[in-house]
């Protein structure tokens, strides 16, 4: 068994990839990618990424967690595009013989959101996306895929993958965790979030080399506690902005926050 931990899967990925796909080249793939359109939202054109994994397969959210790596988006070659913005659908915790990861089993659909260089001109993308794919062993991936924006023809499809997109609280909105803190337990630092109602799972984001683990709950408190790894002195992370996303089944919040 392949086990690759975090601090070196993005060397160890971006050693082999030209490699293994040549290795690979005549042999079946545990993934199919392709793209979708959705039509056009006032001057935003609509389109999807579709990532559909074989059975016990497993691709990465932008945080991997203990192993693997986040997905890379190269729209190098795409034609009259202004700006363009990919949506990270809710992801799921898995626990494995690599570690802790955080991702998605059997398929995931990537919103993409493209503003048009030109608006009265059709938008083409030109998707070259780097990425990895793990069941009992991780493996580095590559794929290719293009689409014409020219239809304004809604995708249901892609609409609901749409809503599972976190949705970011607005300046202003109460927000869902009220405070944030770190505790130290018998040696093992955790951060402390305490939140207005539940949640079931909480995922963590910051500029630091700090990994944020399983949440466990405490109702009575209305507390999530989530263990710190990978950072010495967590003193360093008071001040410091946090992403939050915070997972209620398909649907999620996202929601930024500084420890106290």
């Amino acid at each position: 068994m392949q086990v690759m931990n975090r601090r070196h899967a993005l060397f160890a990925f971006a050693t082999v990839p030209f490699m293994a796909a040549h290795a690979r080249s005549e042999v079946p793939q545990p993934f199919k990618v392709s793209m979708l359109s959705g039509g056009q939202d006032e001057d935003i054109w609509q389109a999807g990424i579709l990532i559909e994994l074989e059975p016990d397969w497993k691709t990465y959210w932008r945080v991997p967690g203990d192993t693997g790596i986040p997905p890379q988006f190269d729209w190098a070659g795409s034609k009259n595009i202004g700006s363009i913005e990919v949506g990270y659908p809710v992801p799921s915790r898995f626990q494995d013989a690599g570690g802790e990861s955080i991702g998605y089993h059997d398929q995931v659909l990537f919103p993409v959101f493209a503003k048009p260089a030109k608006s009265a001109e059709m938008v083409h993308l030109q998707l070259n996306m780097f990425f990895a794919v793990c069941k009992e062993i991780c493996i580095p991936a590559k794929a290719k895929a293009d689409l014409l924006l020219n239809s304004s023809t809604i995708n249901p499809v892609l609409e609901d993958w749409q809503k599972r997109v976190p949705r970011i609280v607005a300046m202003g909105e109460a927000p869902f965790v009220t405070a944030a803190r770190i505790e130290t337990l018998q040696d093992r630092p955790a951060l402390v979030l305490s939140l207005i109602g539940p949640a079931q799972d909480i995922f963590v984001e910051s500029e630091s080399s700090a990994y944020f683990g399983k949440p466990q709950f405490d109702g009575a408190s209305g507390e999530a506690r989530l263990p710190i790894a990978n950072l010495k002195d967590t003193e360093k992370l008071r001040g410091v902005p946090l992403k939050l996303t915070l997972s209620f089944g398909d649907s999620g919040i996202e929601q930024m926050l500084a420890i106290n």
